[in-house]
This record gives C-alpha cells, structure tokens and sequence, in this order.
C-alpha cells in the first residue's frame, strides 16, 4: 500500500490500481476511468493511498498517518512538479447565495485544473473548465432572483484561488441580466475563466509581491501575450476565447496593454471579461485604490468610468444590482 497525491492522479486516463481512504474504504476500481467529476469527487479526502487489486484493504494498519498539512491564507501558487498536494483556500462567504460547499468545491476543481494545465495535461484541463463553466451556468441562474447585492456572488479567500472564478461568475450574472444568446454567454464564461491562464508562466516571486517595480510590471504584464499562445497553441481554444486573455486589460481610452488599443478595437468578450475581473481586483483589494465594501468598489467604478470601460457596459453592470451594499468583507467571512 502506497500513499499516492491528488496531482499524481490527473495523468492517469485508465486508473490502474486500487485508490483508497484513510479509513481503507475503496473509492475508485483498478481499470475505471478517471473522469473529471470523479477527480473533484476523490480530491475531497485528505490522503488517499494506492494498492493492486489482490492487495488487503487493511489500509489504517499498514501506513502511517502523516500530520494534517495547515491551509494557510495565501497559499504559493503552484510550481511544476513540486507540491505534494493541491492546496487551495477553504474561506467561504457566508453571506453568499451560493451554497458554502459549492463555494469550497469550484476553488478545489478550479485549483486541480490549474495544475493539470501546468502538468501539460491541457486535454483534461479543457473538460475540467467545461464542467466548471457548466457549474457556474447552472448555479447563478438558479440564484439570480435571490441575489441582491454584487457581494452575494463573491467567493472569499486566496486571491489565486477565487480569482478567475469570480470574473466568471460575474460575467455569467451580467450575461443573464442581458440576455445574451446561450452559446455566446457558455463561450463568455470559458474565456472568464481562463483570462488570466498566462499567470502560471509567471515567476513565482512576481506573484508573491505587493508591489512591482517597473522591470517587474514589465514582466508581469507578459501574462497577457503567453496567455494567448496557451490557449491558442496548446489548447487549441476557439480564437475569440484567446483574445480575452490577449486583451482584458486594455483600456477604452487606449492606455491599457500590451497593444494600446481603445473602444471597439477591444473584443466585445474582452471588455466584459476586462470590467468584470477590474471590479473583483478592486474588491479583493489588489489595485493601490483600498475599499471595504461594494459600494465603494462601485463608486471607483463609476470615477474610473470611460476610461477604462465602455460607458453603456459600465452602466449596466453598475446597476445590475443594488448599488447600497455596505457588506465588509470581514464580516462575509463570520
């Protein structure tokens, strides 16, 4: 009996040997396909351990318990081949309209697909983002009546944990508030969620820092270009897909990067996706301008206005919801 990592497994098409629980209870066969949902399902258990079928269950027995591994605030972001395990931020936002296990099993399948991706394993990585994107589909639209305020769809907690999840989940509420057409909304919500693919190219200390100097924003605005070429070139990803990753962070006055474009040259797809992860950076406090609720965040929003966003798509995400929400995000996470 062997003790095997969650990360170890996203290679295996064909599972070939027994998986196990602490508890010695079998949870996947030796020959069954290891699909995307089964992966979420199995990456929930803390250990889990590999044997040959003839081998006996007396898993507790046999192998040593190892001490639990703390999840800490701000976990590194992953580097390849090195984690032991895929670690991801448990916060949940109990003021959410999302159910607090749902909130904790997007950033647990969100964080296994960014490893996969990171892995080469870019094919298992396309199905996870689908069924993630379903997911989020799905759940919103079900919420939708309920939902009062922007911060009752906000996940909480590490920053590259909730991120890309949380400019999709946006976008997919913004969608539905327009009603745009089904196909168009499933391609927006993809593209929500791989904007920032490009980041898993960049140094780890360039993510870990608070503030950049000018060599390092010049690097850290690179995530951009090689955004595009993975999901162009090792993906394969329809091309208005990659152009968001490409241009979200282009400005309507022409003042973003990396080509300086303005107004209708943007992609319709990146502007949305642009406005959507702008307004969750300022919620999750990652621009110099620091807020404590939403209507703050909305009131920059509103400052920032034609410079940065199209007016009329500005004005519909600003009133997509009740502008008074005076939620800290302290108190979400009680």
């Amino acid at each position: 009996m062997e003790k095997i990592e969650v990360e170890e497994l996203v290679k295996f098409k064909m599972l070939p040997f027994d998986l196990y629980n602490d508890n010695g209870d079998k949870l996947v066969n030796a020959g069954e396909i290891l699909t995307s949902g089964k992966l979420l399902q199995i990456s929930q258990y803390e250990n889990l351990y590999k044997d040959t079928p003839k081998t006996p269950k007396n898993v507790n027995k046999q192998i040593p318990q190892e001490p639990q591994i703390e999840i800490t605030e701000e976990p590194a972001p992953f580097e390849k081949g090195k984690p032991k395990e895929i670690i991801f931020d448990k916060t949940v936002n109990r003021k959410s309209k999302i159910k607090a296990q749902a909130q904790v099993d997007m950033k647990s399948y969100f964080a296994t697909t960014m490893f996969a991706i990171q892995e080469n394993a870019k094919q298992d990585a396309i199905q996870m983002v689908g069924e993630i994107k379903d997911k989020i589909l799905d759940d919103v639209h079900a919420i939708l009546p309920e939902v009062k305020y922007c911060s009752q769809l906000k996940l909480l907690g590490n920053y590259y944990d909730c991120h890309a999840l949380n400019t999709a989940i946006l976008v997919t509420a913004l969608g539905y508030k327009l009603n745009l057409d089904e196909d168009y909304l499933e391609k927006l919500t993809k593209a929500a969620l791989l904007h920032d693919i490009g980041m898993t190219k960049l140094p780890k200390e360039i993510l870990e820092k608070t503030v950049l100097s000018q060599q390092d924003t010049k690097i850290f605005q690179t995530h951009t270009q090689m955004g595009y070429k993975i999901l162009k070139q090792e993906m394969g990803l329809p091309e208005d897909i990659c152009l968001v990753a490409l241009e979200h962070h282009e400005n309507n006055d022409g003042s973003g990067y990396p080509f300086k474009l303005s107004g209708e040259q943007i992609s319709e797809m990146a502007r949305i996706v642009g406005l959507c992860s702008f307004f969750d950076d300022l919620t999750s406090n990652r621009t110099p301008t620091k807020i404590k609720n939403t209507k703050e965040a909305l009131r920059v929003m509103l400052e920032v206005g034609s410079k940065k966003f199209t007016p009329q798509l500005l004005y519909q995400f600003v009133n997509m919801y009740n502008y008074n929400d005076l939620e800290s995000y302290e108190e979400m996470a009680q």
